[in-house]
């Protein structure tokens, strides 16, 4: 019985090793890979070498849930692009029209009759009135974003390629608080290992929830399907897992854009973090069976694609890596010492690379003196899973504070890019 539960033991090894040292796989290989003509595009900055003198158009939805206030400040960025050829819907759920909204030619705001309380439902109200022809992709926005002036243009470099889908890049638009810091420290090591590196190989970027652009028909067709797959009032976990997974069993390459900026809110409190990663941890565990039969899924039909995207999205939070990684080295060593030293080389390189994904980032220094609060961090997140039934039966949404318009966001990183320097 013994040596039963030694096995046992030795086999969650090697698969914590597997998950350990895939993100290092994927950034070593994805360094050493010849230049694409997708990397060469994005390295010249295609939107300043004038290919894009045609522009596609693009309908951004913006979904507001209480706090269209914050969306207005989003609206704001949108409307300063160096772009033309878009326009912008904000659902405005739950709120209340006024004589103060903002009013351009390129912006509709919808009010619902009823409250949709639902992200999939304010997205397919705003996808009922957009036209397909005029508009061929749908750019999807949180309220809090807020987007660089050389975003759509940035996108539409890599739509212009011909992808149905594209990831732009999210960073952090706040900066003010531990909290914030190592939020966006997670940020950058996603930007790196989940996105970047996957796309460089061949393969898919993970979709963030938002900064993302689909090709209009096919993702009012995903949303339908989706909503149909849920009971009537039944909370819908993690959309933007159930999409990405439908575009890569459809056979498609989700690209990354990592010039096209798209600046995001991080959490300011310990607080925050809790209620934000109990929704994200539960879409974890919601959704790693099927991560792992999208693996499945590409050996079947021998697309390195779905191979690839399943294993990487499969992998488990950072926090769960971290502990669960600490915990087999020191365990190890009791139990299996001749296993022992290979546990820990694993857990030393993950370390190495969530370093290496900081500097490739070029993460503020900020972000770097904020890694002391790690272990509270992943304190709230524990507290976060003793609440991830409740993710199943409440929205769960997160209230935000940060209300920066785009110019002081470049400012404060300018300032702090000329302080460093």
């Amino acid at each position: 019985m013994v040596d039963i539960l030694l096995y046992v033991f030795l086999a969650v090894q090697i698969a914590a090793c597997f998950y350990l040292l895939l993100p290092f796989l994927f950034l070593i290989t994805s360094s050493v890979m010849p230049v694409s003509e997708s990397d060469r595009a994005m390295a010249s900055g295609m939107a300043d070498e004038g290919q894009s003198d045609q522009e596609t158009g693009i309908v951004c939805v913006i979904t507001a849930y209480k706090e269209k206030e914050f969306a207005f400040l989003l609206v704001d960025s949108l409307l300063k692009q160096k772009y033309g050829k878009f326009h912008i819907y904000l659902v405005a759920d739950r709120c209340e029209a006024e004589d103060s909204d903002p009013k351009n030619q390129k912006l509709s705001i919808l009010y619902p009759d009823a409250p949709l309380d639902s992200k999939v439902s304010s997205l397919r109200m705003a996808m009922s009135e957009i036209d397909a022809s005029v508009y061929p992709y749908t750019l999807v926005f949180d309220p809090d974003n807020l987007a660089h002036p050389k975003y759509l243009q940035e996108l539409n470099a890599l739509l212009m390629q011909g992808y149905k889908a594209v990831q732009t890049r999210r960073t952090a638009k706040n900066l003010n608080t531990n909290m914030a810091c190592i939020d966006a420290a997670g940020e950058h090591y996603y930007h790196i290992t989940q996105r970047l590196a996957p796309f460089r190989l061949g393969s898919s970027a993970t979709i963030a929830g938002s900064g993302m652009a689909i090709e209009t028909s096919l993702y009012s067709q995903l949303l339908d399907e989706t909503q149909k797959s849920f009971a009537e009032g039944e909370v819908i976990v993690a959309e933007d897992k159930i999409l990405q997974n439908h575009l890569i069993e459809l056979g498609h390459i989700i690209a990354y854009a990592p010039n096209a900026v798209l600046y995001d809110e991080k959490v300011v409190s310990a607080a925050q973090v809790q209620r934000q990663r109990t929704r994200w941890i539960n879409s974890w565990f919601g959704y790693f069976k099927e991560a792992l039969s999208l693996a499945g899924f590409g050996v079947k039909r021998a697309s390195s694609n779905a191979l690839l995207f399943g294993l990487m999205i499969s992998t488990p939070p950072l926090f769960l890596m971290l502990l669960a990684g600490g915990f087999l080295a020191v365990l190890s060593w009791l139990l299996t010492p001749s296993f022992a030293p290979w546990m820990s080389a694993a857990v030393l390189i993950f370390g190495l690379t969530f370093m290496v994904s900081l500097m490739l980032a070029q993460a503020d220094r900020r972000i770097w003196k904020a890694l002391v609060s790690v272990p509270l961090f992943i304190f709230r997140q524990l507290m976060a899973m003793l609440n991830i039934k409740k993710a199943n039966t409440s929205f769960m949404e997160t209230t935000h504070e940060k209300r920066l318009t785009i110019e002081e966001v470049i400012f404060d990183i300018g300032e702090f890019k000329r302080v460093k320097g």
